[in-house]
């Protein structure tokens, strides 16, 4: 008996540890299994967050900042330092970049480290947009090489990669402890198939940076609170790099490690989990002494009770109690085991009624866990579940195991989400057949799937669908049309005074006009229509069913838009003020040939355009001619790209003379003499010029041109002035002021002789800038001249406010004076209000004896015109300046 004693104490001590064991190895697969889907959590975030770039055609701050914040990363997603966008670009793309971010409102904004290199790839926009964040913007990761690794990954795979641990810039010190995430976006409607092929279609990525410990952080609530846990990157426990270090394991301490592997973003990450001296002691007991000494006493009793017995009921006994020991060891391992479980476990028969149900740890199914008893499983979910209940139970009946089925539960009056497995239960002398159902709460995960979803197919500000939906509901609309037969078509709507509300107000205002518009689109629309927003201020409605003719869909189309002109040009009221608006809006109708969503998109937008340039406020259908219009508009700017790269551009000069013929002056005109095209005059590739930007560098460079000519004529002691024309995107520059000094002191030309000529509709937006600019460019001594005088936004109040020196009166009323008694009382006018404020007048346009002499007699200081001199090259015109006023 002292021997059974002594195995009962062993047989206790080898259950405990053995229930320690399993205990152990249910903890490390857990706490695995929750890492790694914590990071897959992270990764559905940034796919998210590709779906909105690709489904918008630009993204500005604010845009980008409403959706971040609408994500709750804080409080859904701990760990994450921010997510970002990253874009590709080239050596040739870094100018033009650098400076569209700075006119976004990052002034010191550049792109570091400096260096010239092939490829960068920039931080562009990072959110929540902090102090640390912000040091972030501008940052090549291809200057990183363990940075650049990963983007080269994810963009040869296509899928997400990443890096090893490195120094992010949101952190000060130097020692690297971060990790960044990036996933590849690449152009749109490209389905790379090779590496080539994506390395070809990449756009950039979008990207989310975090630290190892916040994200271990994050999940203590996850963990087991008595298991150290160790993050090493590489698949051996000794690893490449330590991603974190539990600090609770003393140095020299070598207690039992159990380690799990996590392949992600292309890495594979070892966990060394190892208990902690708390977790050891909840299996100590405090009774093996005790149970000894019972033993010792129990044996003295049995030995004497089996001299009186036979012998083998001692070999009986000692057999029953090995088997209760284990019995009690097994049944201790199940309940570990099944406390280990965190879902809801329930035991069903073949009709899915409940046997037995445990809650597993969510709080609100603990208290109903109960009540389930006795139910079936198809009376307890949401009507539209039961169905795929029952399919399942059917599936598990017929082949042993059936998952992957989610349904929706309400518990507490809030909807929770549970992902079925079924399995069939089986054993000897089972009268009935029964299962045993696992129901996995995913509701973080469908709530995530959610957002994810809406904030791709939908606008952050209004709601509204946006591009990448618009474009699928428009390619089923054009597909239910050709089966139909019924006419649908496409508006395109587009605010036409935003700009200056949005820029003069703030985007407070701008946002809040921009949800009214939104509203009000959506009053006008009728069911199965839809209303998306594009950006900025761009929307479209789509209506379908408009009639069986083109003819008389078109009409019913006309009266939509007549309705949404008006609906829109009623003023808005934003925080006690009224602010007034009008759109203009383009028409296609589909379906037509073989036009795709794209196509009649496009045809929609141009029709906007073309009624934009019919002067605003305006409804215009779609044209064929339109397309050829834009197509020949699109060849033409390719051609002005080569041209200011190939130098077919030229600089002429048309000189201006006083009352007696004297030269006293020019104006630069800029001329373009393509190879096949031949001469293009200034109004056709003037205004492609201003629409595509490239009037920036074409304008910096006829400024250059006109200060060279002044220093060559002050050489030869001319003082001659010379006049080159300033465009308001050229003016509007935030380093204009900057560019002009620069000039002027590289060439040495006088300010003073230097005259900028500006139209009138420079005035018309923010004039407040517009005049402190101009008295800041004054003070250096440049002039200005208001050209093309009385076309546009003539008043007598701006001129008494801006810094003037001249004005030039337009040749559409000189070419008429003095035959035109109208022309000829304009002219008047306008010398005599340019007399009374000291302003000189330059006359264009002068072509006849006959006006000349009417002006002369009226005190025009400065006549310009064909009957003086016709434009010609620049350096013939400085050589006869200078040969005509000989040597000096």
């Amino acid at each position: 008996m002292l021997s059974l004693t002594f195995a009962h104490w062993r047989s206790e001590e080898r259950a405990s540890s053995e229930r320690r064991e399993i205990d152990l190895r249910v903890a490390a697969d857990r706490m695995a299994y929750n890492l790694a889907d914590r990071m897959a959590s992270y990764e559905l975030v940034l796919r998210g967050l590709r779906g909105y770039f690709e489904g918008s055609e630009r993204i500005d701050r604010e845009e980008f900042q409403t959706y971040v914040s609408s994500l709750q990363l804080q409080e859904v997603r701990p760990g994450l330092r921010g997510i970002s966008l990253i874009l590709k670009l080239s050596q040739e793309d870094l100018p033009a970049h650098i400076q569209d971010m700075r006119q976004r409102g990052f002034s010191d904004y550049t792109v570091r480290p400096p260096g010239v290199r092939p490829l960068y790839a920039a931080v562009t926009h990072i959110e929540p947009l902090d102090a640390d964040n912000q040091r972030a913007l501008g940052l090549d990761a291809y200057a990183i090489p363990t940075a650049r690794d990963a983007l080269e990954r994810a963009a040869d795979t296509g899928v997400l990669a990443v890096s090893g641990m490195l120094a992010l810039e949101q952190d000060t010190s130097a020692a690297p402890k971060g990790l960044v995430m990036y996933l590849p976006i690449y152009a749109k409607g490209a389905a790379p198939e090779s590496a080539q092929q994506r390395r070809n279609a990449l756009r950039g990525w979008v990207s989310a940076p975090f630290y190892m410990a916040d994200v271990i952080a994050g999940l203590s609530r996850e963990f087991e609170p008595d298991i150290a846990v160790d993050v090493i990157d590489g698949s051996a426990p000794e690893g490449l790099q330590q991603l974190f270090a539990d600090s609770r394991v003393q140095s020299g301490s070598t207690p039992r490690q159990l380690f799990r592997q996590i392949p992600f973003g292309g890495r594979t990450w070892t966990l060394r989990m190892r208990p902690l001296p708390a977790f050891g002691d909840r299996y100590e007991y405090e009774t093996h002494h005790l149970s000894a000494l019972f033993g010792v006493v129990f044996s003295i009793v049995m030995g004497w009770f089996a001299w009186l017995l036979a012998t083998g009921r001692t070999r009986a006994e000692a057999l029953a109690y090995r088997m209760t020991a284990e019995l009690r060891g097994t049944r201790d391992e199940l309940a570990s085991t099944l406390n280990a479980i965190p879902d809801l476990l329930m035991e069903i028969d073949e009709e899915g009624r409940i046997l037995h149900c445990r809650s597993g740890h969510l709080a609100p199914l603990a208290e109903v866990a109960d009540s389930f008893v006795g139910q079936r499983l198809q009376d307890i979910v949401a009507p539209k579940a039961v169905a795929g209940c029952r399919a399942t139970l059917q599936a598990a009946s017929a082949t042993g195991y059936s998952a992957g089925h989610q349904f929706e539960l309400s518990l507490q009056g809030r909807p929770y989400w549970f992902e079925l497995s079924i399995a069939r239960k089986s054993g000897p002398g089972a009268s009935i057949q029964s299962f045993i159902a696992l129901s996995r709460d995913i509701t973080e995960r469908k709530q995530a799937e959610a957002r994810s979803h809406h904030l791709a197919y939908f606008d952050a500000l209004t709601q509204l669908p946006n591009r990448r939906m618009l474009l699928d509901r428009t390619e089923q609309a054009v597909a239910g049309a050709r089966k139909s037969g019924q006419i649908g078509a496409l508006l395109f709507v587009d605010l036409d005074n935003f700009k200056q509300i949005n820029d003069a107000r703030g985007h407070a205002v701008g946002d809040a006009m921009l949800k009214q518009v939104a509203q009000r689109l959506l009053d006008l629309q009728r069911p199965g229509d839809t209303v998306a927003r594009l950006g900025g201020d761009e929307f479209v409605m789509l209506i379908g069913q408009l009639g069986l003719d083109m003819e008389s869909a078109g009409r019913t189309a006309l009266l939509a838009a007549e309705a949404i002109r008006t609906a829109l040009d009623v003023p808005y009221n934003i925080q006690n003020h009224h602010y007034s608006n009008t759109c203009s809006i383009g028409i296609t109708l589909f379906p037509k040939q073989q036009e795709g969503a794209e196509d009649l998109l496009r045809e929609a937008d141009t029709a906007m355009y073309r009624a934009k340039d019919m002067g605003r406020n305006r409804i215009r259908f779609y044209e064929a001619a339109m397309q050829a219009d834009v197509q020949e508009r699109l060849a033409l700017e390719q051609d002005l790209k080569k041209a200011s790269a190939e130098g077919q551009l030229a600089v002429f000069v048309q000189s201006q003379v006083d009352a007696r013929g004297a030269v006293v002056g020019g104006e630069l005109l800029m001329r373009w003499n393509h190879p096949e095209r031949g001469n293009v005059p200034p109004s056709r590739f003037i205004p492609v010029a201003e629409a595509s930007g490239l009037i920036l560098r074409m304008g910096d460079w006829m400024i250059g041109q006109a200060c060279e000519a002044l220093a060559q004529l002050q050489a030869q002691g001319l003082e001659y002035t010379i006049s080159v024309n300033v465009s308001e995107r050229q003016f509007r520059q935030e380093d204009f002021v900057e560019r002009i000094r620069n000039v002027l002191s590289a060439t040495g030309a006088k300010a003073e002789l230097l005259i900028l000529e500006v139209t009138e509709s420079l005035l018309i937006e923010n004039l407040s800038d517009t005049i402190a600019r101009m008295t800041e460019l004054v003070h250096l001594g440049v002039r200005f001249s208001i050209d093309d005088f009385g076309t546009g936004y003539s008043s007598l109040a701006y001129l008494k406010r801006l810094p003037l020196y001249e004005l030039k009166i337009d040749k559409s009323f000189v070419q008429d004076a003095p035959d035109d008694p109208s022309d000829t009382a304009i002219v008047q006018s306008i010398l005599a209000v340019a007399n009374h404020l000291k302003l000189r007048v330059v006359a264009e346009g002068v072509e006849t004896q006959a006006q000349a002499d009417f002006l002369i007699q009226n005190h025009c200081e400065c006549l310009q015109g064909y009957l003086y001199s016709r434009p010609q090259p620049l350096q013939g015109w400085l050589s006869a300046q200078i040969a005509a006023a000989g040597p000096r």
